[in-house]
């Protein structure tokens, strides 16, 4: 493979000046590259000139990084990224394109990719995922925010140290592209100063939620390869899996020798994995790991294991809220009734009084007291409640069963992902509310005055409570005793 270097480009958009290097012939299919934070374009230096041959390779410095101009407005928002790639692809011609992304740039190109779908051919996202490890975010900022102004060496000890698997004389090369000599002979960062700064004022990255951050992952439909290095403190083994697992398509690598900067760690078996992707993507080959076997029954009896041990599910706070609704009321008509008691008791003796002080003449009834309390409204509002949550509960299933028969799979599948982390959030508070709320019942009362209500009552708060806690389980029934016995069939 001969190698022809790099051309320096400009492009005009947006109101920036944007720089991108150019490697390839321009007429061969086009792959764009999105840098992480703080480097350029020249990070895929190693990698661009591998596939050159190939290829029309396009290494952008995204705004406020590398040669390209700052934002004057601060605006840094994952938004104006994907504007700024979209103003770029116009500006050059490409009509759809290969993209790859790393870190900040992989965001970038999740995000470009789920809003223009029909312009990416296929997507390398390269060490990075929705949700990022605290140890490795903190590395680099601690990084990157060091000594503003040092003499050109020292910039490369320090970069050694953050990155010892890079040789001294790679990480010299790299470093002249990412510094910049100031009038007093020392050198600085090139990117945006004001990213160095704790109160800067930037519109950095996005407000998606971390489940929002999810969803936009899963709603990627094309080709994807995921690269990690196995030696990364940013993206985790878990975290990489579960996003090839929950991406429509998408496939897993992971590049040994390889920290967060893997297309220059280890760039031989990056660019290899990304070759080979590409070539089975382009062949109609690819293989997405969603495409994997079911999994086994007993991996599915743990999986509903773990979630009974988060917290309960859709149908078990509607238990909770059915039990809590039937202890207060029995908790209003045993206190009812034994304020009815006492007024009926109070009542008698003081008409036994009057009587006696004005010659046993009949006087007119005194109403009883009611206090705070009406029963026939508590007993009407609990039923009203029951038998809602009852119509939440068939109507829910019913509707189940007829969005699975008739929905798109792939839709439904990234809807209930999404019902179940975000119940399992707020699932998380249930069984403490539910506590303080039955703590609020005096059951020795209930037990001597309510009788049977009080029964009722308890049983039902003991039902929702065998849900809603880990740990606590209802009684089994004979049939789902014998269940268990009989051999699975499917």
């Amino acid at each position: 493979m001969g190698i022809t270097g790099y051309t320096d480009r400009d492009v005009s958009v947006r109101g920036l000046k944007l720089h991108y290097q150019e490697w390839g012939e321009p007429g061969a299919p086009a792959i764009v590259m999105l840098h992480g934070f703080g480097v350029s374009g020249h990070m895929f230096d190693e990698f661009a000139e591998r596939l050159q041959s190939r290829f029309r390779l396009i290494a952008l410095d995204q705004r406020g990084h590398g040669d390209s101009d700052w934002a004057e407005d601060g605006d840094y928002s994952r938004e104006a990224f994907v504007e700024d790639l979209e103003a770029v692809r116009e500006a050059l011609g490409l009509k759809t394109f290969l993209l790859v992304g790393h870190s900040m740039g992989g965001l970038n190109a999740v995000a470009y990719t789920a809003k223009y779908p029909e312009r990416v051919r296929a997507l390398v996202l390269v060490d990075v995922g929705p949700e990022a490890a605290k140890e490795g975010v903190d590395n680099i900022v601690r990084f990157t925010r060091g000594p503003d102004e040092l003499e050109f060496e020292e910039f490369v000890q320090m970069a050694h140290q953050f990155n010892p698997r890079r040789s001294i004389e790679n990480i010299r090369d790299r470093m002249r592209h990412r510094l910049r000599q100031m009038e007093s002979g020392k050198w600085t960062w090139k990117f945006d100063r004001r990213f160095r700064q704790e109160k800067s004022g930037l519109r950095i990255g996005s407000e998606l939620s971390n489940d929002e951050v999810w969803q936009l992952y899963r709603s990627v439909r094309v080709p994807t390869l995921l690269v990690r290095g196995a030696e990364s403190d940013v993206l985790t083994q878990e975290v990489a899996e579960r996003v090839a697992r929950e991406m429509h398509q998408a496939r897993l690598v992971v590049v040994r020798g390889a920290g967060h900067s893997v297309p220059g760690d280890n760039p031989d078996d990056f660019s290899a994995a990304v070759e080979s992707f590409l070539e089975d993507v382009a062949s109609g080959r690819f293989e997405p790991e969603a495409a994997a076997e079911p999994p086994p029954l007993q991996e599915l009896v743990e999986e509903q294991e773990a979630a009974r041990r988060r917290g309960p599910g859709t149908m078990a706070l509607l238990a909770i809220g059915a039990g809590i609704v039937l202890s207060v009321a029995a908790a209003v008509f045993v206190t009812k009734r034994a304020v009815d008691k006492r007024a009926d008791q109070r009542r008698r003796e003081e008409e036994a009084r009057r009587a006696r002080r004005i010659g046993n003449v009949p006087l007119p009834p005194v109403p009883a007291a009611v206090g705070a309390f009406d029963i026939e409204q508590a007993r009407q509002r609990a039923s009203e409640i029951v038998g809602q949550l009852s119509v939440v509960g068939r109507d829910g299933v019913s509707r189940a069963r007829t969005v699975l028969q008739e929905t798109d799979l792939q839709a439904a599948r990234d809807t209930a992902l999404d019902l179940a982390h975000t119940l399992e959030e707020r699932a998380k508070s249930a069984p403490e509310a539910v506590r303080s709320t039955v703590e609020k019942v005096d059951r020795k009362e209930l037990k001597k005055r309510g009788g049977k209500a009080a029964k009722k009552g308890r049983g039902a708060v003991g039902t929702a409570l065998a849900l809603a806690i880990p740990g606590r389980k209802p009684k089994e029934s004979r049939r789902s005793r014998l269940a268990k016995r009989m051999p699975w069939r499917g």
